[in-house]
Formats: structure tokens, C-alpha cells, sequence
């Protein structure tokens, strides 16, 4: 990233993504939304919960509201369980493509993204 992109905290989220044994499905936990999501593969649990986070921060930009964005996060247990697989591999960073013309979002020099941590 060079010094021009900016870069917007408040929009930036991590996700959990765990394989559930019991159902046989990868599921992705938004941690400061609550957003969840399951899918057969890991790389589409991490497609839909971005697609999803994009808009949902789309529609509390463009509502002016971020009251039932960050109404109801993640459970304790999905953070700690973030961090300790934060701890053993880097999260990935993937940018999430917000089109919000009041923030500016949608710049080419404006990034905001969602961190990855896969639990083992």
C-alpha cells in the first residue's frame, strides 16, 4: 500500500472462518457484526461473508446509520478463538469493495478490508 491510500478503521472487520465437523460445512463469523455465513468450501464462505459485509456497510453509509451494523457482535468465544489463530498464522487481507460516495470509499486510493484468521 503506498502512502496515498487511506485507510477507514471503522470499516475495517475481522472474520473467523472454522470448518464445522458435525455439519460438514465451512462457516465464516464477522467478529464486530455478527454476520455469519456457511458455505461447502472455504473460498466461498470468505466470498459470501465479504459480499455481504459490502453491503451491509454500504447500506448503514448510505442510511446514515450504523446502528444495526454493529448492533450485535460476535460472541466472546468467536474473538478469542480469532485471536489464537491470528497468533498461529497471519491473517489474510482482503479488501472489501465499498461503494459509498460519502466517504469517498469508492477511490481508487481508499481501502478498506477484512482480515482472515482460519481456526485449525
Amino acid at each position: 500500500m503506498d502512502k496515498a491510500t487511506q485507510h477507514y478503521p471503522l470499516f475495517e472487520r475481522r472474520a473467523l472462518l472454522e470448518y464445522d465437523s458435525k455439519y460438514k460445512i465451512f462457516i465464516a463469523h464477522c467478529l464486530e457484526t455478527g454476520s455469519v455465513v456457511s458455505a461447502d468450501d472455504p473460498d466461498t464462505a470468505k466470498e459470501m461473508i465479504k459480499e455481504l459485509l459490502e453491503d451491509e456497510i454500504t447500506y448503514a453509509i448510505e442510511r446514515k446509520s450504523l446502528k444495526n451494523l454493529l448492533s450485535s457482535p460476535a460472541p466472546l468465544d468467536v474473538h478469542i478463538r480469532w485471536q489464537q489463530a491470528a497468533e498461529k498464522t497471519p491473517p489474510e487481507k482482503m479488501t472489501l469493495n465499498i461503494r459509498a460516495e460519502e466517504l469517498r470509499l469508492d477511490r481508487p486510493d481508499v481501502e478498506t478490508r477484512i482480515d482472515f484468521a482460519a481456526a485449525a
